[in-house]
This record gives structure tokens, sequence and C-alpha cells, in this order.
């Protein structure tokens, strides 16, 4: 019988190319949407091409509300339409259309945004990668997501490998930066193996994975 290889991260706008490589590697994706949203990470904003900061902005006092529970700001002079002048000039191409359609819908959670985006981008770049969330599983509940104190990481250990039992996964697959927080105890208790993904070469966002794809092409 085959390994069957569970990963996990935050539903991040766009996705980088490291953790992009690291679902492909896996056979299941478990999306962390109730660890705690840290403002200035990767949840709600990447970078262009020439190294701007592309940012959905969302409500005050949402720091480490759970992800799901982040709210989408609208400031008056509106948001979307840049966003998607922006991606359109720097990406253009039918998945870049597909997504421009996805911000302009009125969505209020930053959540329903970004899942519908990584379901576009992983279609091509991973389209047999099995979904779950964390917020589906018993497993879940809100862990925090930053700590400076090991021992109020374990619990995420814990159920990180309580939700990969539960998908029937035999490998956790983790970010290089699992060695500096994960205990491994947990799945060996269950039986299962971890191991730690390693990302060569440069890190691009998934939309420019797929427009370096499609240039090759054609």
């Amino acid at each position: 019988m085959s390994d069957f290889v569970v990963t996990a991260h935050q539903p991040n706008l766009f996705l980088g190319a490291s953790i992009v490589t690291k679902i492909q590697a896996a056979d299941a994706v478990i999306w962390l949407d109730e660890v705690q949203f840290t403002k200035n990470g990767w949840t709600n904003r990447n970078k262009l091409p020439d190294g701007r900061w592309l940012t959905v902005p969302v409500e005050r006092h949402c720091a480490f509300q759970p992800i799901n529970r982040v709210r989408i700001g609208e400031p008056e002079k509106g948001w979307r339409e840049p966003f998607v002048r922006a991606l359109v000039d720097a990406w253009p191409g039918e998945v870049t259309a597909a997504i421009c359609r996805e911000i302009l819908r009125p969505y209020k959670l930053l959540v329903g945004l970004n899942v519908a985006i990584l379901r576009i981008l992983l279609a091509q770049l991973a389209p047999t990668v099995l979904w779950a969330f964390q917020s589906h599983l018993a497993g879940g509940h809100s862990v925090p997501a930053v700590s400076s104190d090991r021992e109020a990481l374990k619990p995420i250990s814990e159920r990180l490998a309580a939700m990969v039992e539960e998908l029937g996964g035999t490998v956790y697959l983790s970010g290089p930066s699992g060695r500096n927080y994960l205990d491994e105890e947990p799945f060996v208790q269950r039986g299962l193996t971890v191991t730690y993904w390693h990302h060569e070469g440069p890190n691009p966002c998934a939309l420019a994975l797929i427009d370096q794809r499609t240039r090759a092409v054609a």
C-alpha cells in the first residue's frame, strides 16, 4: 500500500512557488483557515513582478482573529478595480481573467475570495490534490499561528497529527519552518511519518508560474 501524503498551509493570496511545489508533492492539502490572521504576512497580499505589494484591504482590528473570520475592508476610493488592472498588466491571460472576475465579486470574507482564487490557480497547478479545511475536521479547532514559546506550540502538532490521521494520511509533509516548532511525537504515536519539504530556486507567486508556463508553450 502506497503512502498518502498530507500537507497543510494557510489559504494565502496567490501562494508562492515554494508552497505550490509542496502541495504538488502531496496527495491532500489541509487549508488552515482557523489559525490566526497576522498582518504583514501573505494571507491578504503578494508581490507584483516589480516588487510592489498588491494587497486586499481588511477591516481594522482583525489581527489574530481566525482567518475565516477576517472581513475584507472597503475603502472609500475602492480597491477592486485598481487591483484587477494591476493583475492584468502583470500577468495577462485567461487564468488572470478568471481570477479578476472573482475579485470583482462582492465577497465579504477574505477566506471566501482567497479560496475562490486558490481553486482557479490549483486547477492549473495541482488539479488532482484533495482539499480539506481545518474548520471541517474534528482535529482542527483554532490554534495559534505564531508564538515564541515552544510549549505553547505543542497543540499545533497534536491537531495537525489528528487532522492527517482523519484524512487517512500516512505521511505529513511539513514546510521547512516546521523544524523550528513541530513536535513529531503526536505523529509517531499515530504511526505517521513526518517529512520536510525543501524548495529550490526562485519563489514567485502562482500566477507568475502559470504565466511562465503559458509563455513556454506559446
